[in-house]
């Protein structure tokens, strides 16, 4: 039995989640013996303590048992035929991921955001030369990834779509204000959803809806006029978006950082059967059929367009949202692509074998 170990950020947030924890029980199906060894603490762990002082000196002691306890794991890394690196392994620096090259160089290196833009580019070049293989979420990424290496796999973030609840097409629509739905980190809200906010609190005066925004803490939304109401995100939950929203949007800015998102979003919307509104920034244009399953939006116009020609015809709605599930199975499920990243998996432990014989 082959072994894989998979080192992510932490054993929740979404890379972790959709990048490599949906697929164990799949890689353990297929023969693979699977040990995932998230960060310890995770990334985004704060210190509780009330001292300004006190909560520095504990942060600055929890960085240092996360880079400790990653160290452990590379130390282990050569017990295991093949590593799948999500993003980092331990934030700034280069001390685990040269340890890792040393102990275990069939490493796979993934990423799912521009990681690249700032002061971490240095950090993600190296990781892409070194690699044995790069599979990077989409074709925005991979051109930064191909200017490193030639072993680069372009794999889309995928649903497990048999997981997920689609939407009963011949249900009726519930009676009240169709609800357009927004699901995210909080730490994406502001750069996202904010600068949209203004022209979704204008289409409300026009058209009645309610916007609906699932994410892990309630943020603070002062729009004048603009109605909201705010779910918790909760894991066991997601995969019944279905039940919370009736359009699902994914609004972007065009930068150079929001050029690389994966549409994760976009996916789980039209998993869930549900029609999407997305702007027309890096892998949204390939994920929505525009017309088809969802409809594109670049300016205030074109939003507001969108969401009032689906808002208001129920039929389009649920067009669109058997349309997108359609498109999810096909080309965005763990069925259409867990094959192609075990080949790069039997692919990398074949050629660390032959180099090192």
């Amino acid at each position: 039995m082959r072994r894989i170990m998979g080192i992510t950020q932490s054993a929740f947030d979404p890379a972790s989640r959709f990048r490599f924890i949906q697929f164990i029980p799949h890689l353990r199906k297929c023969g693979w013996e699977v040990d995932h060894r998230p960060n310890r603490p995770d990334r985004q762990w704060t210190s509780p303590l009330r001292s300004r002082l006190g909560r520095a000196l504990h942060y600055r002691a929890g960085r240092a048992a996360m880079t400790l306890n990653r160290v452990r794991d590379v130390l282990s890394s050569g017990q295991h035929d093949v590593v799948f690196s999500n993003r980092d392994l331990a934030g700034s620096g280069l001390l685990c991921e040269k340890l890792l090259k040393r102990i275990r160089p069939q490493f796979v290196y993934d990423f799912d955001d521009a990681i690249f833009v700032g002061r971490n580019e240095p950090a993600v070049r190296w990781m892409c030369r070194q690699a044995g293989w790069v599979t990077p979420g989409n074709d925005y990424l991979a051109d930064y990834a191909r200017q490193h290496t030639g072993r680069v796999t372009v794999i889309p973030t995928v649903i497990d779509t048999d997981h997920y609840v689609a939407r009963d097409p011949e249900r009726p629509d519930a009676h009240g204000r169709v609800r357009v739905g927004w699901s995210g980190s909080d730490q994406s809200i502001q750069t996202t959803l904010g600068p949209h906010l203004r022209l979704l609190a204008a289409l409300q005066a026009k058209v009645d809806f309610e916007l609906v925004v699932i994410t892990n803490t309630k943020p603070c939304l002062t729009v004048p006029n603009l109605r909201w109401s705010y779910l918790p995100w909760r894991a066991d939950e997601e995969p019944f978006l279905e039940k919370c929203f009736d359009i699902g949007i994914m609004p972007l800015a065009n930068d150079a950082f929001q050029k690389g998102k994966c549409g994760l979003k976009l996916l789980q919307y039209m998993a869930a059967g549900l029609p999407t509104v997305g702007s027309p920034v890096g892998v949204n244009r390939q994920i929505v059929q525009s017309g088809i399953t969802g409809l594109l939006a670049e300016t205030a116009s074109d939003w507001h367009q969108a969401l009032e020609t689906l808002i208001q015809d129920g039929s389009k709605r649920r067009a669109f949202g058997c349309a997108g599930r359609r498109r999810c199975e096909q080309h965005y499920s763990i069925r259409r692509w867990l094959p192609v990243l075990l080949e790069i998996f039997q692919s990398v432990v074949k050629t660390g074998r032959n180099v090192h014989n």
